[in-house]
Protein backbone atom coordinates (compact mmCIF):
# COMPACT_ATOMS: atom_id res chain seq x y z
CA UNK A 1 0.00 0.00 0.00
CA UNK A 2 1.23 3.78 -0.75
CA UNK A 3 -0.14 6.75 0.92
CA UNK A 4 -0.40 9.67 -2.03
CA UNK A 5 -1.28 12.34 0.06
CA UNK A 6 -2.72 13.25 3.54
CA UNK A 7 -4.69 16.49 4.51
CA UNK A 8 -6.50 17.64 7.63
CA UNK A 9 -10.57 17.59 7.78
CA UNK A 10 -12.60 20.73 9.61
CA UNK A 11 -15.85 20.60 10.26
CA UNK A 12 -17.93 23.26 9.96
CA UNK A 13 -21.76 24.75 11.31
CA UNK A 14 -21.18 27.39 8.51
CA UNK A 15 -18.87 25.97 5.41
CA UNK A 16 -19.67 28.59 3.07
CA UNK A 17 -17.83 31.26 5.86
CA UNK A 18 -14.85 28.74 6.24
CA UNK A 19 -14.32 28.64 2.80
CA UNK A 20 -14.42 32.13 2.40
CA UNK A 21 -12.01 32.29 5.22
CA UNK A 22 -9.44 30.51 3.43
CA UNK A 23 -9.83 31.62 0.01
CA UNK A 24 -9.09 35.44 1.70
CA UNK A 25 -5.94 33.43 3.29
CA UNK A 26 -5.06 32.07 -0.73
CA UNK A 27 -6.59 29.01 -0.43
CA UNK A 28 -8.64 28.36 -4.17
CA UNK A 29 -11.80 25.89 -4.80
CA UNK A 30 -10.16 22.88 -6.02
CA UNK A 31 -13.69 20.32 -5.67
CA UNK A 32 -16.74 20.60 -4.11
CA UNK A 33 -19.02 17.76 -3.51
CA UNK A 34 -21.67 16.28 -1.59
CA UNK A 35 -21.57 13.01 0.70
CA UNK A 36 -24.07 10.18 0.64
CA UNK A 37 -26.15 11.66 3.86
CA UNK A 38 -25.87 15.22 2.02
CA UNK A 39 -23.53 16.93 3.96
CA UNK A 40 -21.39 19.82 1.39
CA UNK A 41 -17.29 19.09 1.63
CA UNK A 42 -15.17 21.71 -0.34
CA UNK A 43 -11.54 20.60 -0.81
CA UNK A 44 -9.50 23.82 -0.85
CA UNK A 45 -6.17 24.22 -1.90
CA UNK A 46 -2.47 26.61 -2.61
CA UNK A 47 0.29 24.75 -4.28
CA UNK A 48 1.29 23.25 -1.84
CA UNK A 49 -1.79 22.21 0.79
CA UNK A 50 -5.03 20.91 0.61
CA UNK A 51 -7.92 21.44 3.74
CA UNK A 52 -10.97 19.43 3.63
CA UNK A 53 -13.86 21.48 4.36
CA UNK A 54 -17.25 19.83 5.58
CA UNK A 55 -20.32 21.05 6.65
CA UNK A 56 -21.30 19.48 10.21
CA UNK A 57 -23.63 16.44 9.12
CA UNK A 58 -27.25 16.30 10.27
CA UNK A 59 -26.56 12.41 10.67
CA UNK A 60 -27.19 10.85 13.81
CA UNK A 61 -25.05 7.49 13.04
CA UNK A 62 -22.73 9.75 12.13
CA UNK A 63 -22.23 12.76 14.22
CA UNK A 64 -19.39 15.06 13.94
CA UNK A 65 -18.59 18.41 16.34
CA UNK A 66 -17.11 21.24 14.71
CA UNK A 67 -13.54 21.45 14.61
CA UNK A 68 -10.75 19.73 13.83
CA UNK A 69 -11.99 16.21 12.62
CA UNK A 70 -8.82 14.13 11.65
CA UNK A 71 -6.61 13.37 8.88
CA UNK A 72 -8.00 12.12 5.42
CA UNK A 73 -4.79 9.81 3.72
CA UNK A 74 -5.20 9.18 0.13
CA UNK A 75 -4.21 5.14 -0.33
CA UNK A 76 -3.63 3.21 -3.49
CA UNK A 77 -4.81 -0.24 -1.82
CA UNK A 78 -8.02 0.61 0.34
CA UNK A 79 -8.40 -2.66 1.70
CA UNK A 80 -4.80 -3.07 2.70
CA UNK A 81 -5.14 0.26 4.44
CA UNK A 82 -7.75 -1.27 6.27
CA UNK A 83 -6.90 -4.39 7.15
CA UNK A 84 -3.37 -2.50 8.50
CA UNK A 85 -5.55 -0.46 10.66
CA UNK A 86 -7.46 -3.02 12.39
CA UNK A 87 -4.69 -5.48 12.95
CA UNK A 88 -2.04 -2.39 13.81
CA UNK A 89 -5.23 -1.40 16.99
CA UNK A 90 -6.83 1.30 14.85
CA UNK A 91 -10.94 0.65 14.36
CA UNK A 92 -12.68 1.03 11.11
CA UNK A 93 -16.23 3.01 12.13
CA UNK A 94 -18.29 3.11 9.08
CA UNK A 95 -18.92 0.28 6.26
CA UNK A 96 -17.57 1.07 2.98
CA UNK A 97 -18.84 4.91 1.48
CA UNK A 98 -18.66 5.20 -2.25
CA UNK A 99 -18.72 8.57 -4.01
CA UNK A 100 -18.78 8.80 -7.86
CA UNK A 101 -14.33 9.61 -7.48
CA UNK A 102 -13.62 7.42 -4.44
CA UNK A 103 -14.07 4.58 -2.19
CA UNK A 104 -13.77 5.76 1.62
CA UNK A 105 -13.46 4.12 5.19
CA UNK A 106 -13.75 6.22 8.12
CA UNK A 107 -11.60 4.97 11.06
CA UNK A 108 -9.67 5.73 14.05
CA UNK A 109 -6.03 4.79 14.68
CA UNK A 110 -4.95 3.49 17.93
CA UNK A 111 -4.74 6.49 20.08
CA UNK A 112 -8.33 7.41 18.84
CA UNK A 113 -7.84 10.02 16.36
CA UNK A 114 -9.90 10.52 13.61
CA UNK A 115 -8.96 9.23 10.16
CA UNK A 116 -10.46 9.18 6.61
CA UNK A 117 -9.13 6.29 4.53
CA UNK A 118 -9.87 7.03 0.61
CA UNK A 119 -8.90 5.58 -2.57
CA UNK A 120 -9.79 7.47 -5.35
CA UNK A 121 -11.62 5.54 -8.62
CA UNK A 122 -9.28 5.34 -11.52
CA UNK A 123 -9.77 7.62 -14.58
Amino acid sequence: MKVSSIHPILISDNVEKLREFYASIGFATKHTSITDFGTPVHIVATDTADIELMESPKNPHFPMPTGLYGLRINVDDLEAAVEAIRQNGGEILTGLLETPYAKVYAAKDADGNYLTIMQHNKK
